[in-house]
Order: structure tokens, then sequence, then C-alpha cells
């Protein structure tokens, strides 16, 4: 991960359909002094507009992604499957990890599949799991 993206702390963008997960870690992310800002996508469409539309600004690319798995309308998964299919700028840079409160042993193997997905979290996001993982990815 590049961490010195125009000097400037790293992007973190959130996809997830719950409110309450959402804000809960937006709060735990927040307080990561290495962390500048958060989007938050509550769909996976809404991620891949979102990342559709930055393209072109290399400078607001995120450099860490928390995907959850189970969503309505476009799961993980299929986001996955059509995060793929963008252009190859915006993926280049992103740290993707899958953030769940699945425990299906299924969600995990299928996660597996797709070799740019750095690890499986559980929700919420722990203090000490997300330093070491900025820290390590950085």
């Amino acid at each position: 991960m590049n961490q010195e993206k125009n000097n400037q702390a790293l992007s973190v963008l959130l996809i997830d359909d719950s409110d309450v997960d959402n804000f809960i870690n937006k709060a735990i992310i927040s307080k990561e002094k290495c962390v500048d800002s958060i989007i938050i996508k509550s769909s996976g469409t809404d991620a891949l507009t979102y990342l559709k539309s930055i393209v072109n600004t290399p400078e607001t690319h995120p450099d860490v992604i928390f995907l959850d798995i189970r969503m309505p309308r476009m799961n993980g998964f299929e986001f996955l499957d059509e995060y793929v299919k963008l252009p190859e700028e915006i993926k280049i840079h992103p740290q993707i990890f899958i953030l769940s409160s699945s425990l299906d042993p299924v969600d995990s193997e299928k996660a597996e599949k797709y070799s740019f997905i750095k690890g499986h979290l559980s929700k919420p996001l722990a203090h000490h799991n997300l330093a070491e993982l900025l820290l390590k990815e950085a």
C-alpha cells in the first residue's frame, strides 16, 4: 500500500448496508491517526458507481476497502465480480478486506478464490486489528 500517496494519510472505503455497522466502524477507523478520509457506501452498486467516478483522480482512490458480504441487491461477492471489470488504474491500489458478521465457512472459502482479498475480518472492527492491518499493509 502506498501510504505516501501525495504525502496524505490513508483513505478508507467502507461498503456495508448496515447504518449501525457503518457508524461503529467509522468511529473506530476515525481514531486511527493514519486515516485521512472515510467514504461510506451502503451498497455494492453505489460503491462501484463511486469507484468508476474517481478512476481519473488517483489521489482520491481508496487505500483500503472494507467489504461486507451479506447485502441486499448486490452482495459482496457480486461486487467483487464486477470490481474485477473496473479499469486497472482503480484496482492496483486498494487493499481489500472482507468485513462480515458471517461465520459461514462457505463465505470464507468463496473469499479465498479472489486472489486480491487481503483478509477476512469479523464485525465490528477492533482498534488493535485495524492498527495492525494498516501498519502491516503500509
